[in-house]
């Protein structure tokens, strides 16, 4: 089952910063697009529970949990892939951080050169063996201190497929965040439900995501009857219970992805949805691959997940997580283990995979020598 989530109006998803009214972290809460995993997770879950009978209010059924799990750690049958960024009902993934290049007088960048694992290794506390990601000596013209990632760029499906091979984006293959969806900033007060009065202390703001009309989201499932189907309806997702139009997603690429050659020793692994990983230790001693030992890598700061836990009532405990567009470079210990792994050319990593976390792309470029 593939869908497509149209916003009807404006969405509101959130990070994990407090919000309660009148708390100074509350003017702060960053409207955030797209939503982890988990959130559009729950809310296919919770439609395909109506979708089977369930009132909305009661605990479900031995059948339903047999299907669709019980509770947020526990999916049951369901398998999701996504969500993902559609624009023109094709997916669209964060520029990859090994990518960079430098800003034009249009404020367009343009890429430049591919990050890859230093020649030599550097003692840290991140390990023996670690290379820091350098960019290559013929990156051009322009000195390696202006080249910096593609922050707020997004790359279509051919152009991350071309990224892979080891060639540069075309511009054509490019789109700037701000051409995707807008945020809206809001200020919202509380009433009291017997005088419909605001009293002190009752004013809250949230930050909104307007998506373009040509963007949506985009989620593969397994694991439900097909006569479960929620197409065609709508279905309430994130904050504030914003409503979705849910369709089927009919633009789903079949063939995802070439993996690496059988005889390659190296892979380049991007994140396409958050990598949840298991502590708050460095992300690279973290992320098992198998097959595959990571000697270097380029990641942003780790994303704080946590989200509700709608049957105990109660917050989940935040997680790290390597937001999409993390790069992982692995040498091949083991190339059988790897490649029975890889799926597609995706592999799954990390925690939660089953509602959506830690799917990864992988590649063959850019090449470099392996650690002696």
């Amino acid at each position: 089952m593939k869908l497509q989530l149209a916003a009807i109006d404006t969405w509101f998803f959130r990070d994990s910063t407090p919000f309660h009214m009148n708390d100074s972290p509350q003017t702060g809460v960053v409207g955030m697009f797209p939503p982890y995993p988990a959130t559009v997770a729950g809310a296919v879950r919770a439609a395909l529970a109506r979708q089977a009978g369930w009132d909305g209010q009661t605990r479900w059924r031995d059948e339903l949990v047999a299907i669709l799990g019980d509770g947020p750690a526990d999916l049951g049958r369901l398998h999701i892939t996504g969500p993902f960024v559609l624009c023109d009902g094709a997916p669209a993934f964060p520029v990859p951080r090994h990518v960079v290049g430098c800003y034009e007088e249009d404020a367009t960048w343009t890429p430049k050169a591919l990050l890859r694992p230093g020649r030599h290794q550097v003692p840290s506390d991140l390990g023996p063996g670690t290379r820091l990601p350098e960019a290559p000596v013929d990156a051009g013209d322009r000195r390696a201190s202006v080249l910096e990632p593609g922050a707020g760029w997004w790359l279509t499906l051919p152009g991350l497929r071309r990224l892979l091979r080891g060639e540069l984006p075309h511009p054509q293959e490019l789109l700037c965040e701000h051409e995707l969806w807008a945020t809206e900033p809001r200020v919202g007060i509380q009433r009291k439900r017997d005088s419909r009065t605001v009293e002190d202390g009752a004013l809250y703001s949230t930050r909104h995501v307007r998506p373009s009309p040509r963007v949506t989201l985009g989620v593969a499932l397994d694991g439900a009857p097909p006569s479960w189907c929620i197409a065609d309806s709508m279905i309430p997702l994130g904050g504030e219970s914003r409503l979705a139009a849910c369709q089927t997603w009919n633009g789903a690429p079949e063939a995802w992805f070439n993996p690496p050659g059988r005889d390659a020793r190296t892979a380049v692994v991007v994140a396409l949805t958050p990598v949840l990983l298991d502590a708050a230790a460095p992300a690279r001693l973290e992320l098992v691959i198998p097959g595959a030992r990571i000697v270097s890598a380029c990641i942003d700061r780790p994303l704080r997940i946590g989200g509700w836990d709608s049957r105990e009532r109660t917050p989940r405990p935040l997680r790290n997580a390597a937001p999409p567009g993390s790069v992982w470079f692995c040498e091949l210990l083991d190339p059988d283990a790897f490649h029975a792994a890889v799926v597609d050319g995706l592999v799954r990593a990390g925690a939660g995979t089953a509602a959506g976390f830690g799917l990864c792309v992988t590649g063959s470029a850019p090449n470099w020598e392996t650690t002696k």
